[in-house]
């Protein structure tokens, strides 16, 4: 991940790292990717986001909207910091 953005309440799992370097997103996806990084970390009520829990087999992730059909999944640790988990398109795993 490129930008001169320093998060402060946000860590990155190798996977999460390899799925927004894939192939499979476009530059425009992963740009829509970092905003929502970005506001997740400084501001993860925004109505954009649409924070929510995760049900059934994801129980205890979270994930955030980055677009309509793009969302970031992630766990929320008792420190207050978020683990990124992966980025994908809204129905993929």
């Amino acid at each position: 991940m490129t930008e001169d953005f320093a998060y402060q309440r946000i860590d990155f799992t190798d996977t999460f790292l390899q799925t927004f370097a894939s192939k499979d997103f476009s530059s425009a996806e992963r740009a829509a990717f970092l905003k929502a990084l970005r506001l997740l970390d400084t501001d993860e009520r925004h109505p954009s986001l649409r924070v929510h829990q995760l049900r059934g087999d994801r129980q205890g992730l979270w994930s955030a909207s980055a677009t309509q059909v793009l969302r970031l999944t992630f766990e929320r640790r008792p420190d207050g910091r978020k683990t990124m988990i992966t980025c994908s398109r809204h129905y993929d795993r």
